[in-house]
């Protein structure tokens, strides 16, 4: 069977496709809090308030939810419970799985990593972050994954020096830009989930304190 070459507008095309179906993912409040639970988890950097304020304000309230996301090829909706039950059966046995809480979150986290390589790095920096400032017209129309060495050391080997160090810069960009968001998506999860405890304390004391 012969496959298709697809033209430079239908790659275009296809690309486009995929990013918006990536932005819904990176938008979906319930992945992405879960996904900002593991990393805060794996991170140890916010000490045992934040990790449990993260808990009790992001993690519990996006399990007792809906949990969806959206497949980046056909766009169609995924129940991600559903599917972690389904891909822990042995053999496809019915009732033989075992899901655990840290395999949903670290799916959620995986489907942020994949979703974000489809992406513009404009999308990154302006949509999601919220940055204001211009960027650089060699960054604003590039896909994040675009920036991702993906050669085996073979072929990087047989590269002329220049095109090594090239792509060697690149692999920079593509880690700080992820770095940098990983550390947006965490600090605002803590800040966020301790603002809720926060509202909580308060008003837990005004029901002893205060007339209705």
């Amino acid at each position: 069977m012969t496959t298709k070459t697809l033209t430079p507008k239908e790659i275009e095309e296809m690309k486009e496709r995929i990013r918006i179906i990536a932005l819904k993912n990176l938008k979906a409040e319930n992945l992405m809090n879960l996904a900002s639970a593991f990393l805060v988890e794996e991170s140890g950097q916010y000490g045992e308030g934040g990790g449990s304020a993260v808990e009790n304000f992001k993690y519990f309230p996006s399990f007792n939810s809906n949990l969806k996301n959206y497949d980046l090829k056909s766009g169609e909706e995924n129940d991600l419970f559903r599917e972690s039950i389904l891909n822990s059966r042995q053999g496809k046995k019915r009732y033989s799985g075992n899901v655990s809480e840290y395999g949903i979150m670290q799916s959620c986290a995986s489907i942020m990593q994949e979703s974000l390589d489809k992406i513009k790095v404009s999308d990154l920096y302006s949509g999601l972050m919220g940055g204001s400032g211009k960027v650089k017209s060699e960054y604003k129309n590039i896909y994040i994954g675009e920036l991702k060495h993906q050669l085996s050391q073979e072929e990087f080997g047989k590269l002329p020096e220049n095109k090594q160090k090239a792509i060697v810069e690149k692999q920079k960009i593509y880690e700080n830009l992820l770095g940098t968001y990983q550390t947006y998506l965490t600090d605002k999860a803590v800040s966020d989930s301790l603002g809720e405890r926060k509202k909580a304390t308060i008003k837990s004391l005004e029901k002893i304190l205060t007339e209705d």
